[in-house]
């Protein structure tokens, strides 16, 4: 994770602005997130340090519902429940799974040269910007939930280790 550090701190600080520029959460709200945020950076727990989920669940001064609205209703994103899909290795699409971690973002299916991608971070243009230039700009994009989301990363991990485990056995 410790790579994706710059991106991690980047996509944050332009998810808080966004968030604020669109009437989602307060300046006040922002500011303390921060603090919680840059609390987890400096303790290294860079796989929970989040501005979104620290206003969504540590200081509860944002509504999920609400953000999944404005990405739907003002950004005319789709929405997916990653829990509902057949998830699979992301080794064959090159994907470094901590890089999924560290941008609150995945690729949950490949069709026809197009990547599907599930984010909670698409108000953060650093998160778009690094995905299209890894992807080759390729990409149909979703909202999602960061319960979805972290359980699918969950389930990711575990199809890892079962290939790993299963590599050691050959």
């Amino acid at each position: 994770m410790q790579e994706h550090r710059a991106l991690i701190l980047r996509s944050n600080r332009f998810l808080g602005s966004s968030l604020v520029d669109k009437g989602l959460v307060s300046t006040s709200a922002l500011e303390e997130a921060n603090g919680k945020f840059m609390e987890a950076i400096q303790s290294s727990d860079l796989k929970r340090a989040s501005i979104l989920s620290t206003l969504l669940f540590d200081l509860k001064t944002m509504e999920e519902d609400k953000l999944l609205d404005y990405l739907v209703d003002e950004l005319k994103l789709g929405l997916v429940d990653l829990n509902f899909m057949e998830l699979s290795s992301l080794r064959p699409m090159n994907v470094d799974l901590s890089l999924c971690w560290a941008s609150s973002t995945v690729p949950f299916d490949y069709v026809e040269g197009t990547y599907m991608l599930a984010t909670c971070y698409y108000m953060s243009a650093p998160v778009i910007k690094y995905w299209e230039e890894l992807l080759d700009g390729r990409l149909i994009w979703y909202g999602t939930t960061i319960s979805s989301l972290s359980r699918a990363l969950e389930r990711i991990e575990e199809i890892h280790e079962t290939e790993d485990a299963a590599a050691e056995d050959e």
